[in-house]
């Protein structure tokens, strides 16, 4: 173990060396994702092992690091980086032991509460172990004596010549006075950086590689609850979703004239709200279904199979709050075209299916350990979709399909839209009635002045960039007329 963590201590300074180099500018992206890069290169050279499992891990990590370069969208910004997150505190699971077929909701919290653990409190073992094989010998006690001997006997002659040096030329005693201000000022804060990215990377590593505080804790067990315990959660929601799903009956079928009858909505006001609090209610009710069959007792064949009735029941109803809030967004679209919030929860839903039909498939069939492994895969499989899929593209292309049947088009809106949808403003806009398409042009060249101007990751420092930036750069660049002659 000294000779490993001695290993860990030396990648983890170099990777805070990188960060404090990559990680300035602006937001994280292209810089981010080399010092990512750096990351897993680092990890692989001190691994004294492959181990297949953790390769998956840190390749799914480097992907959504490199998502962030590729696509512009805040949102996708927010879930790359999310999933980035979660690949590395598997990769801590994986290396405490663990397989990804033993994932179960509960280890996933572990997993995450592990990560943090050692990432805060394991360099302090590193730094320990690596004290402890530099003390090995008196021979390597006496060479770190000697070290620190001729460093202190070094100083003041070089500190002597220095001074007159400076003294006898402005040049050179100019460039020591900058130095000497960098190293006061500056020199602190990039210290501050180094080390607080090497601190937080060897604790990392060190549980990545199998040697995580924490490890040999017991995960905590069942309860092992009757079904009475659990039965008076999911007969509530039962009830509750029942009396909702009654009422969206009822606006199905009386249509606009009972909503304002009975809450004074119109179709668009009542389309436009709740299809975020549905899916989040879906969302709920399936983490409810998951922890309540984990909470129950297994040898218990009645209980089981009151609870399978039950979670059947609530999987219909939830299916139903699906295709309500699915219907919501299809009447706002209608009505209003597409967003990049409608097409978000779009996807969402999508996802709370998938997870649904895993649950039926794993769960429901008497294998409930294999819900968590397969919803790990709709999930990684979900992220990669919907950075394919490209939200704000997608957005501008029916919106500009809708203007052509007649449809109003905002252009300030889609000027707003991220640089992901570019490439399909600037080949579509030609579609547009002129008056749409000059307002489109301005919004677009004005937006990304603006984000020029205010330093973001539109700016000169390339550790900023993404993909889409570029492009945008490039156009604005190459002042090609967005809007025919």
């Amino acid at each position: 173990m000294p000779a490993a963590a001695r290993n860990i201590l030396i990648a983890a300074v170099i990777i805070g060396l990188d960060g404090d180099r990559l990680l300035r500018g602006g937001p994280w992206r292209l810089g981010f994702a080399i010092w990512i890069l750096g990351v897993v290169i680092c990890i692989g050279t001190v691994a004294t092992e492959a181990s297949r499992e953790r390769r998956l891990m840190l390749g799914g990590a480097l992907l959504a690091a490199f998502g962030l370069v590729w696509r512009d969208s805040p949102t996708l910004y927010a879930i790359n980086m999310l999933s980035l997150l979660c690949m590395a505190a598997m990769t801590v699971w994986v290396g405490s032991g663990r397989r990804v077929a033993d994932l179960t909701i509960v280890e996933s919290a572990r997993a995450g509460l592990l990560a943090a653990v050692n990432s805060t409190l394991g360099a302090a073992s590193v730094i320990s172990d690596t004290v402890a094989s530099g003390r090995t010998s008196a021979r390597q006690k006496g060479s770190a004596g000697a070290i620190v001997v001729g460093t202190a006997l070094a100083v003041p002659p070089i500190a002597v010549v220095a001074t007159l040096l400076a003294s006898s030329d402005k040049v050179f005693g100019d460039m020591l006075s900058a130095a000497t201000k960098f190293a006061m000022s500056n020199g602190v804060a990039h210290l501050t950086v180094i080390a607080m990215l090497a601190w937080i990377s060897a604790g990392w590593m060190r549980a990545s590689l199998g040697n995580a505080i924490g490890a040999t804790v017991a995960a905590p067990s069942s309860p092992r609850l009757p079904f009475v315990s659990v039965s008076i959660g999911l007969y509530s929601l039962i009830a509750m979703l029942g009396s909702f799903l009654a009422v969206q009956a009822r606006v199905i079928f009386g249509g606009a004239s009972f909503l304002r009858a009975t809450a004074g909505l119109t179709v668009a006001t009542y389309a436009r709200d709740g299809f975020f609090q549905l899916i989040l209610a879906s969302a709920v009710v399936l983490v409810t279904l998951v922890m309540a069959e984990w909470c129950m007792t297994e040898d218990d064949s009645l209980a089981q199979r009151r609870y399978r009735v039950a979670a059947t029941v609530l999987l219909v109803m939830v299916t139903a709050l699906l295709v309500s809030s699915a219907v919501r967004i299809g009447l706002y679209v209608t009505e209003f075209g597409l967003s990049v919030e409608r097409i978000f929860a779009s996807t969402a839903i999508v996802w709370v299916i998938g997870a649904l039909a895993a649950f039926a498939g794993t769960t429901l069939r008497g294998h409930a350990g294999r819900f968590m492994p397969v919803t790990l895969l709709l999930t990684v499989a979900w992220v990669a979709c919907v950075n394919l899929i490209n939200p704000d593209a997608v957005v501008a292309r029916v919106n500009i399909a809708r203007a052509e049947r007649g449809e109003a088009f905002d252009a300030e809106f889609h000027a707003r839209l991220s640089a992901d949808a570019l490439p399909v403003l600037v080949a579509e806009a030609h579609r547009l009635r002129i008056s749409e398409c000059e307002a489109l042009e301005v919004g677009l060249r004005r937006r990304v002045e603006q984000r020029s101007v205010a330093g973001g990751d539109a700016s000169g420092d390339w550790r900023s960039r993404n993909a889409p930036i570029w492009r945008a750069r490039a156009w604005i660049e190459s002042k090609a007329a967005l809007c025919p002659p």
